[in-house]
């Protein structure tokens, strides 16, 4: 019969194919090519970033639930993808800190002498600086082969807000190692704390300026001022041998040994009970 499909064996025998009538479809041009490329690479660098070696899988989980999304905003149409990104970046470090705090208790690093705290900082701050590199080239290459609705403008906004998700991850890498020497040399001189109060000391550490943690630092808004700070130093570690983090966490540790960290507790205590 004319126009019937045959059956042999159980397969369908027609034509297969786009109909010679129609129009193959286009392959992708060279620009949304570029585009897509740029994209992908975007969001594994960003991905390496939130995966700094030297800090355990289960905080590097922390910091990809909070700040995944962030390339997906940034290279994401639509007006006001920025301020979105900077208000995530400022409100999720004290739920990190939160986590965080019970982590350096439970779980601390092994970090038992200063040593090892500079060799593990310096571990993180190329894993970071690595990632900051590839970041940048892939938004580099995302402005080429797209408008970016705003030109050059928005791409120095971009970085910055990278920038900022970087310093974030920075500062919980030094966190997380001034709270592990700390909870390791509380320890050693047999001092139990809770949560609230190893969150307190390693503020304190982190904030002080001189040679031993500042009994004033203790206080709860140091953690207010070490967030700003984490925060506000965005777009200068968004620019190439701009950033002075990687040492906060050693110099940290320095303060703790100098301390007397019965103490700071004992006071820290009194403060609380009055």
């Amino acid at each position: 019969m004319p126009g019937a499909v045959h059956q042999t064996r159980g397969v369908t025998v027609g034509r297969v194919g786009p109909d010679p009538g129609q129009p193959a479809p286009a392959p992708p041009t060279g620009r949304a090519s570029r585009l897509a490329r740029a994209r992908a690479r975007l969001s594994l660098a960003i991905r390496a970033l939130l995966h700094p070696e030297g800090l355990p899988s289960e905080a590097a989980a922390q910091l990809e639930a909070a700040f995944g999304s962030v390339g997906r905003a940034l290279i994401s149409g639509g007006p006001g993808r920025v301020g979105r990104v900077r208000a995530q970046v400022r409100a999720a470090p004290p739920r990190l800190l939160d986590w965080m705090s019970g982590q350096v208790l439970d779980h601390p690093a092994a970090l038992y002498d200063h040593e090892g705290v500079e060799l593990l900082a310096a571990r993180q701050g190329r894993s970071i600086a690595t990632a900051m590199g590839a970041l940048q080239l892939a938004l580099v290459a995302a402005a080429a082969a797209s408008t970016l609705e705003g030109g050059p403008v928005l791409a120095l906004a971009i970085d910055g807000a990278i920038g900022q998700v970087a310093s974030v991850v920075h500062g919980f890498c030094d966190w997380y190692n001034t709270g592990s020497y700390l909870a390791r040399r509380l320890a050693e001189q047999g001092i139990r704390v809770d949560r609230s109060e190893v969150r307190r000391l390693t503020n304190a550490a982190l904030m002080s300026r001189g040679k031993t943690i500042d009994q004033r630092a203790l206080g709860r808004a140091t953690e207010l001022r070490l967030i700003r700070g984490w925060v506000g130093r965005g777009l200068v570690d968004a620019l190439p041998f701009g950033s002075t983090l990687g040492r906060a966490s050693p110099r940290a540790a320095a303060r703790i040994d100098a301390s007397d960290i019965p103490g700071l507790v004992t006071r820290m205590r009194a403060e609380q009970a009055s």
